[in-house]
Order: C-alpha cells, then sequence, then structure tokens
C-alpha cells in the first residue's frame, strides 16, 4: 500500500518507471497505443533482453517484433483483455517473458506497461498491484499525449495547407512549417490511396493503418484525408532512402486491411524530390496513376515514373469525348461480341500490348493460343486491320485503352 500510494503522488511518468524498476528489480518499459516508446529503467542494465534493446534504440517496435506479435495474437489481447497477462519468451525476436497491462485512462487504452520477468513470476498481489497502478499510469501518459495532440494537430493544418496550394513559393512553405512546428524532410515522396467505394469510416481507419505501419520505420512522414483521397508523405533525410520500399510496404498494408473488409483500393507512388514545393507534385502524380488504372481497367506500375503513355490516357480521352470520337474499328469489332463479354476487344488489346505475338496474349489471358489466333482472324476479316502500320496500331491502342467501359 505504501508504494501503491507513493506512485499515485508522482506525476512524472519517468520518476514512476524508475521507482517501479527498483523496488520490482525488474526492467520496467511504458509504451503508448501506438507502441511507441514513452519511458523505460531497469534496475540492473544487463536485465534488458535483446527485444528491451531493440526498442530502446529504435524507440518503437520493429517490424519483426510487431509482426510475431500479430501471428502470436499478442496485439489483439493488449487491445481486449483488461487484467495483466503473461506473454511467454520468443528466442526468434530476442525477447523473455514478460507480464503486460493495458494502461486506461476514462475507459480508453492510452499505452501498455511491460514488466520483464527475472527468476519467479511477480505473485497475485504484485500483479494485482500493476493492475491498480496502471490507471494512473495511463492519466500521466494522457497529459503526455494531450500536448502530443496539440503539434500533431498543428502538422495536419500545416500539410492541408500545402495540398490546398496556400503556399506559393518555397520561401512561404518554409516559413509555414517553422510556423508550424514542423519538420520538413530532405527527401520525400507522396503515395495516395482511394477506395473504390467511398466509405469515410473505412478511409478513417486506412490512415490508421498508414499512421500504425510508418510509426514503425524511423522516417519524417505524415498521412492525411483530403476529400476521398488518403495521402502519404513518406520522407528521408538522405536521397538514397528506402522511401519507395517504404511506400509499396504501406500501400500492401493497406490493401490487405482494405481486403479484409470486403473493398478494394486505388493507390499510386509519385516521384522522389527534394524541394519542399514539390510535395504537391508528387501528390498529382499518385493520383495519376490512379486515374490511369481506373480508366484503362488493368493494373498498372504503382510509380508515375512507370507510367509510360498511360499518364496521358485522361487527356485523350477527355479530348475524344470533347470532339464526339469514336472508333469505328472498334465499333465493328463489339458488333461481333453481341452478348457484352468483350472477349474480342480484350484480346486485341492484349495482343496489341504484347508486340502481336499469341502464345505471350494467350499466357496473358490464360487461354489456349488456338483461342487467340482464332479471335484475331474473326478481327481480321472484319476489319482488316493492317498491323504492320505502326501509326494505325498506336491509335488502335489508344483507342482501346481509351474507351468507354460499363
Amino acid at each position: 500500500m505504501e508504494l501503491f500510494n507513493r506512485v499515485l503522488s508522482i506525476n512524472d511518468l519517468d520518476a514512476v518507471i524508475d521507482l517501479l524498476s527498483f523496488e520490482l528489480e525488474r526492467p520496467v518499459i511504458v509504451e503508448s497505443a501506438d507502441y511507441t516508446l514513452l519511458a523505460y529503467n531497469s534496475h540492473y542494465i544487463q536485465h534488458f533482453d535483446e527485444a528491451n534493446q531493440q526498442t530502446i534504440f529504435t524507440k518503437k517496435w520493429t517490424l519483426p517484433i510487431y509482426e510475431t506479435f500479430i501471428e502470436a495474437g499478442v496485439v489483439n489481447k493488449l487491445k481486449t483483455y483488461d487484467r495483466p497477462f503473461v506473454v511467454e519468451a520468443m528466442p526468434e525476436i530476442g525477447l523473455n517473458t514478460r507480464i503486460v497491462v493495458s494502461a486506461k485512462h476514462n475507459g480508453r487504452v492510452m499505452g501498455y506497461i511491460w514488466i520483464q520477468q527475472i527468476g519467479e513470476l511477480l505473485p497475485v498481489e504484485g500483479i494485482d498491484f500493476l493492475y491498480d497502478i496502471s490507471f494512473h499510469i495511463g492519466k500521466l501518459i494522457y497529459d503526455i499525449q494531450k500536448s502530443k495532440l496539440k503539434q500533431e494537430e498543428k502538422e495536419e493544418q500545416f500539410y492541408q495547407y500545402v495540398f490546398n496550394r496556400h503556399y506559393l513559393s518555397t520561401t512561404d512553405l518554409e516559413w509555414g512549417a517553422k510556423e508550424y512546428g514542423v519538420q520538413l524532410p530532405e527527401y520525400f515522396a507522396v503515395a495516395a490511396a482511394e477506395l473504390t467505394a467511398k466509405d469515410e469510416k473505412l478511409l478513417y481507419d486506412l490512415q490508421q493503418v498508414a499512421q500504425t505501419s510508418l510509426q514503425l520505420e524511423d522516417k519524417l512522414h505524415h498521412v492525411l484525408i483530403q476529400g476521398e483521397t488518403l495521402l502519404i508523405v513518406l520522407g528521408g533525410k538522405k536521397a538514397d532512402a528506402p522511401i519507395e520500399a517504404l511506400a509499396r510496404e504501406v500501400i500492401q498494408r493497406i490493401k490487405d486491411y482494405a481486403k479484409d473488409k470486403a473493398a478494394t483500393v486505388s493507390s499510386g507512388i509519385g516521384d522522389m524530390f527534394k524541394e519542399p514545393l514539390d510535395l504537391l507534385k508528387s501528390a498529382n502524380q499518385a493520383k495519376e496513376v490512379i486515374q490511369a488504372a481506373r480508366l484503362t481497367h488493368r493494373p498498372l506500375s504503382l510509380h508515375y515514373k512507370d507510367l509510360h503513355i498511360c499518364r496521358y490516357l485522361q487527356a485523350i480521352a477527355d479530348k475524344n469525348s470533347e470532339l464526339g470520337y469514336e472508333s469505328e474499328h472498334l465499333e465493328k469489332i463489339r458488333s461481333l461480341d453481341p452478348n457484352g463479354k468483350k472477349d474480342l476487344l480484350k484480346t486485341l488489346e492484349i495482343y496489341l500490348l504484347h508486340n502481336c505475338k499469341i502464345k505471350p496474349t494467350a499466357s496473358a489471358l490464360f487461354v489456349h493460343p488456338n483461342t487467340v489466333n482464332y479471335r484475331i482472324n474473326q478481327i481480321n476479316e472484319a476489319v482488316e486491320l493492317d498491323l504492320k502500320d505502326v501509326m494505325q496500331k498506336f491509335q488502335l491502342l489508344l483507342d482501346l485503352m481509351t474507351r468507354s467501359r460499363e
């Protein structure tokens, strides 16, 4: 009871953890709800296991720890268990046995308290004590997060200004960053993600998924929602920072989460830049990838730099619409396929994209080469195409890639 009262009398998180570690003679670590390290101490420094050391070094869970905890169900328990529970040793990530409990404030999980086991497990009264003090620690974390939230709100406002074209020059943008206390990355790329079907709640959940993923990386970043688009700023302090690889990883996590919710995500990644004002340019490039994929209705590279001719398809489609242009060739081919399957149109498009070669086309369509040969002969008989004419072939491919799809 004396220790309990002493803990309650302390309003500094570091001081509380120092006291607990000294009295329990065990390493104690406190993390926020997003697995960021907040405080730690050990009665004996050599008692920190390898997982502790990695967390202290990176200031957050490493990716192997995160993935192992997900697979073992530890993350789910952290969010759903009220009482302290034991996490058994996991030698593959250098983790000794621990007792962990959620630290709550006003019914909300603010973070987690980890007590590494040295020798015998804590007695029942020790586990009860840990549960009782968890609420005080939850209040201390809340006070820390409240201060942090004010800064996050400033960062959110700054990036909203950036993507709403509030800053017209690099100087204005850099002054804005100083005003809002935002550290700009030296190099960055912007990724974008959009749900095929509008769902504001799911889009917000995807924002949390992206933020959680990035909090496992020591990079400058920000995730925000602009309209119906999720924008992800990924930054680094040097030109060779693995920004593009990180972008692909975050996008994949978003897609996996959406798939579990029976939803589909379209996504793209803009080029990497150094000038702060190019944040908007990179974001627009990422959106171009999404537009091109939706227009063509087929998978494209995530990266804007790999779009090639596809980056101009929307402009071509808009011009065709403005001029009322319709391809006579496509109309004739469409009439050969009255059931609306569009097999002939799809086959011709893939055939042109594979340089008019039967076998690669058949492989891409998952059909027999004879089927492709039969369809191409059908088309040739009706339209009399000259696929040796480069300009005709190019125009036909553009017509196919920009055609209206039901």
